[in-house]
């Protein structure tokens, strides 16, 4: 029998043992190769008995399918099929070791059918022994390599552990075999999208969703894919075709008006308020990470987070007990850091000078990357700097916690949080006495598996101890990382080449497009029509996001061509052209963070509003840490005050700007060096207390002396380009 969506019907036969079966909705369909793909001999039912009993299991009716079929060995007790027929009846059932047992007798009395062997490979299977069940079906290949079932079987095994490469052979043999089954295409869709083959993914999604239209899972996994591939304009029909046969289904409307936020298709506010209350709060849990730039609620963003980490962090181990209290600190502690991002992503960039700042003599550093395999100058940088550096990117979720418990970490730090790609479900199982989220997701993960989150006194400041289900590990300046080494191109753009005009005010923000809402509008706006000649530069989301923005710009009155959109370029040129611009205007509910120490470390002034939430203070962050307390506003007409003075005085402007190089040489923010004393403080002071017999508590850890100037690093031009 091969698997189906929910919804497939199966035909009642006329007449005979199944006629008691009314037609019903089945979850399972009856395809060759199946339980008919032997006739196992002259022991079994009559042909037409057989028939009806296999139409009986597809309707669904496995109890009496188990009843009827025992009842009929004890006509046939040597028939292969029936003892096959009543496994796979208490299979359905949960019964496993009934079924083991009738599914062995079946293989015994016909040793080279496959179909016994792949149903003992899914008993394996949910009994969670997937080397067991990996052999069973192995062997069912072995009598027959077009086995469907088995192929289909084995592949999503080895996609469930960790192998989707070896995975991609038979899930494609599978659908070759078979292109018309719908289950068949969504696996296949399945096992691309973990090879990271999106395109294709994209496609076996499609001929999913085109074979069975009435069914959810491929749907919503092509909607999905299609959104984070940055084609959230083709994903939005599917999500609303999706919301309208089921219109409760909250994450799909959480997916749903995250893409409308990325084209800036401002109707999703409204949509949001109408639903607000009970988003993700109500069956199935929503990403958080999705409606974080919707509101700046940290106690409603808590209590997503809580029902969201209740379905994905499964807490198996309590946090251990210290081995002795009171015992001396072991010459290195060893401190994990996990992530998908050691490569040439916004996480190496802003922590690849940490890496090399850590003091080795005191630390042992080790990278757990479960990531795509890059070997960039970024993941080359990473591996000549930790103690070592482990691809985890192939196994399963038990096979990773047991080898990074064997690593016998004193902290484990999660850096992904709720983003893509995370695998922070792996922390439920205690890999270390103490464990840290930090830096990649700015809010609570709502789960007691994390001890500690590394913040800081700006954007966690004293009365926000309850939005977070962790201690808070407090430092001293700004809980981002930056790299003081970090290269600036040294092509000199111009306006022109930028697209910007020669004369006028450059505002600018580089944020991305979901984190522009109508509030930022209604305040940029009537500063462009009181900034005469001033534009507003902003990062490119694609044509309709632009056309959006646009005509957003209309409706307040401003000329849309104002509005000029920047292309995307490598980091090292982005940092240079920012030069061009001349002040940063930061989004409120979710602030620039890595865009935002970009602009500072670039010589962009930033103006920034503080709101309540993490990600709503970030910006706050970076310029108290970077000396410029003066460009945070208390209110929206401040934020306003501040960006009309600087865009109509000059003199304003000229003196800011003249502050920046000496502020990026001394400030703590680029002292790279300092923060990471100040990060193995705080490792030391969290693991004391766990020395000590403490439980975790929130901790402010002392700011460390500052160190030498640093200045930025450039490229030849050649290479900047490269």
């Amino acid at each position: 029998m091969q698997y189906a969506f929910a919804g497939q019907k199966a035909t009642a036969p006329k007449g005979g043992i199944a006629a008691t079966a009314s037609t019903k909705t089945a979850t399972l369909t009856v395809t060759p190769a199946t339980l008919r793909d032997a006739r196992f001999g002259g022991s079994n039912p009559p042909a037409e008995l057989m028939d009806r009993l296999e139409n009986f299991f597809a309707l669904g009716h496995f109890k009496d399918c188990a009843g009827v079929t025992a009842k009929a060995l004890a006509h046939f007790e040597q028939s292969p099929f029936l003892w096959d027929l009543l496994g796979q009846s208490h299979l359905q059932l949960g019964a496993l070791d009934e079924a083991q047992t009738c599914l062995n007798k079946a293989h015994q009395l016909a040793p080279e059918t496959p179909a016994p062997l792949t149903a003992l490979a899914e008993v394996w299977r949910k009994r969670q022994h997937p080397k067991e069940a990996e052999a069973f079906f192995r062997k069912a290949l072995s009598k027959d390599g077009n086995h469907l079932r088995a192929l289909t079987g084995l592949a999503r095994l080895l996609l469930d552990t960790g192998r989707a490469q070896e995975a991609r052979p038979l899930a494609e043999q599978a659908a070759a075999q078979d292109a018309q089954q719908a289950s068949v295409q969504f696996d296949l869709g399945n096992v691309l999208r973990s090879c990271g083959d999106r395109d294709a993914a994209i496609a076996a999604y499609a001929r999913a969703a085109e074979l069975a239209p009435d069914q959810a899972a491929p749907r919503y996994n092509l909607a999905q894919l299609l959104a984070t591939s940055g084609q959230e304009a083709k994903a939005l029909p599917h999500f609303e075709a999706l919301l309208a046969h089921t219109p409760d289904d909250d994450r799909t409307r959480a997916h749903k008006l995250h893409c409308q936020a990325q084209l800036n298709d401002w109707s999703c506010f409204d949509e949001y308020q109408q639903h607000r209350r009970t988003l993700g709060l109500r069956g199935k849990a929503v990403p958080p990470f999705l409606l974080m730039g919707m509101e700046d609620n940290p106690d409603l963003l808590r209590v997503r987070s809580r029902a969201y980490a209740a379905e994905q962090i499964k807490v198996t181990a309590p946090p251990p007990l210290p081995a002795s209290v009171g015992s001396t600190r072991p010459e290195r502690l060893r401190i994990g850091y996990f992530s998908a991002d050691f490569h040439n992503h916004a996480t190496m960039h802003l922590m690849a000078g940490l890496f090399e700042q850590h003091d080795q003599s005191r630390f042992d550093i080790q990278a757990f990357s479960y990531g795509p395999d890059r070997t960039d100058a970024h993941r080359q940088r990473l591996e000549r700097t930790v103690s070592a550096f482990h691809d985890c990117r192939q196994m399963d979720d038990r096979t990773f916690m047991d080898h990074a418990k064997a690593q016998a970490l004193d902290i484990a730090i999660d850096l992904k949080g709720f983003t893509g790609r995370t695998r922070c479900r792996i922390f439920g199982d205690r890999l270390a006495p103490l464990q840290v989220s930090y830096l990649g997701y700015p809010g609570t993960l709502g789960s007691p598996a994390f001890d500690y989150i590394v913040t800081d006194p700006v954007v966690s400041p004293v009365g926000s101890e309850h939005h977070f289900e962790e201690s808070l590990l407090r430092l001293p300046h700004c809980y981002q990382p930056n790299d003081n080494t970090r290269r600036i191109a040294t092509r000199q753009f111009t306006r022109q080449n930028c697209g910007l005009p020669e004369d006028g005010f450059v505002f600018a923000c580089f944020n991305n497009s979901y984190k522009i809402t109508p509030q930022e509008f209604d305040i940029w706006m009537p500063l462009l029509r009181e900034v005469d000649g001033s534009v507003l530069w902003l990062l490119s989301s694609g044509q309709i996001s632009e056309d959006n923005l646009r005509r957003e710009a209309a409706k307040r009155g401003v000329d849309p061509s104002r509005l000029i959109f920047a292309d995307r370029v490598t980091p090292d040129e982005h940092l240079a052209r920012q030069k061009v611009a001349d002040l940063f205007l930061d989004t409120f509910c979710y602030n620039a963070h890595t865009t935002g120490s970009d602009a500072l470390w670039a010589g962009l002034p930033l103006v920034t509003l503080p709101g309540r939430q993490f990600a709503a203070r970030v910006g706050a962050s970076l310029l108290t840490a970077f000396g410029l307390p003066d460009l945070i506003a208390k209110t929206p007409e401040q934020y306003r005050a501040i960006a009309l003075n600087l865009a109509q005085d000059e003199t304003a402007m000229l003196s800011l700007r003249s502050r920046l190089a000496p502020l990026r040489r001394s400030a703590p923010l680029f002292d790279t060096q300092r923060y990471a004393r100040d990060l193995e403080c705080g490792f030391d002071m969290i693991h004391d207390r766990y020395r000590a017999g403490l439980r975790p508590a929130h901790i402010a850890v002392p700011a460390a002396p500052a160190t030498a100037d640093v200045s930025p690093v450039t490229l030849p031009a050649k290479a900047a380009r490269a």
